[in-house]
């Protein structure tokens, strides 16, 4: 049965980079209490337990809605004695009932554009940080994502994914609402949205990435963002055509990595 999950691409090696400097950011290895807020498969996780300097006293939440991807992740950290993990199936939303103790911080990386209600989130992540504890988080898909010279390629692999599905699966797109993923924020949004809701900035970063054709093929294969972009095609029609679209895109351009910023976001609750 073919994988969906992001679990390829949570693993690439620029990926890594880019939470890792999140992590830094946040000062993790000097917390006693962390969240890795929506875990997935753990990869964050993973980068944590590599930080974190007193492992006897460190405890781990890891938090995610999906069973079968905290199933994989306790499979793959299983055999990390570093420090305790705490795995718990729970949706983010609900994070003030899934952990019951004030934490020294939260990390919730490229997630964040897909929840509806910001500040709603942002209140139950306050409840549950202790005084002066911090939420850390990164996105790819916020306003100002996208530099200039990138454009080129997102308009040829679009016209590549659906010349191939109109081709090979006699199919296009549904006309749909735009996905949380689309309704960006920009950094300032960011920002006033944390004050809004009892939290002053600490650290904000916007970081330029060179974005691998690895990193597309990966992310063409992940459901919400094939159902995002390619709204009501069958997984499998989509994923093959978006891989083969940007193949082709980094070919016709004759390029190596696609330009794409990132916002990193540390802030304290006040």
């Amino acid at each position: 049965m073919p994988d969906y999950s992001f679990s390829r691409f949570a693993n690439l090696d620029f990926y890594r980079q880019v939470n890792a400097r999140l992590l830094d950011l946040a000062d993790v290895a000097n917390q006693s209490k962390i969240v890795d807020l929506g875990c997935g498969t753990g990869a964050v996780t993973r980068l944590m337990l590599e930080r974190i300097q007193s492992a006897r006293q460190t405890v781990i939440y890891a938090i995610d809605h999906s069973a079968a991807a905290i199933r994989q992740a306790i499979a793959e950290l299983g055999d990390r004695k570093a420090a305790v993990v705490k795995f718990i199936q729970a949706e983010v939303q609900n994070l003030r009932s899934a952990v019951h103790d004030q934490v020294d911080s939260i990390v919730y990386c490229n997630s964040i554009h897909y929840v509806p209600d910001k500040g709603r989130l942002l209140d139950e992540v306050r409840g549950s940080l202790r005084p002066g504890g911090t939420l850390a988080f990164n996105t790819t898909f916020f306003d100002g994502s996208n530099p200039p010279e990138s454009q080129a390629f997102y308009r040829r692999w679009m016209m590549r994914s659906l010349r191939i599905l109109a081709r090979d699966y006699s199919m296009r797109p549904a006309k749909a609402e735009k996905t949380e993923a689309r309704r960006q924020l920009s950094a300032e949004g960011y920002e006033t949205l944390l004050k809004e809701h009892g939290f002053r900035l600490g650290k904000a970063e916007v970081i330029q990435v060179e974005f691998p054709l690895e990193g597309y093929i990966d992310i063409s294969g992940f459901q919400d963002f094939i159902e995002g972009t390619l709204p009501g095609v069958p997984l499998e029609a989509g994923a093959d055509s978006l891989k083969r679209g940007a193949a082709e895109a980094f070919q016709d351009l004759k390029i190596t990595y696609v330009p794409r910023n990132w916002l990193n976001v540390v802030a304290v609750r006040a």
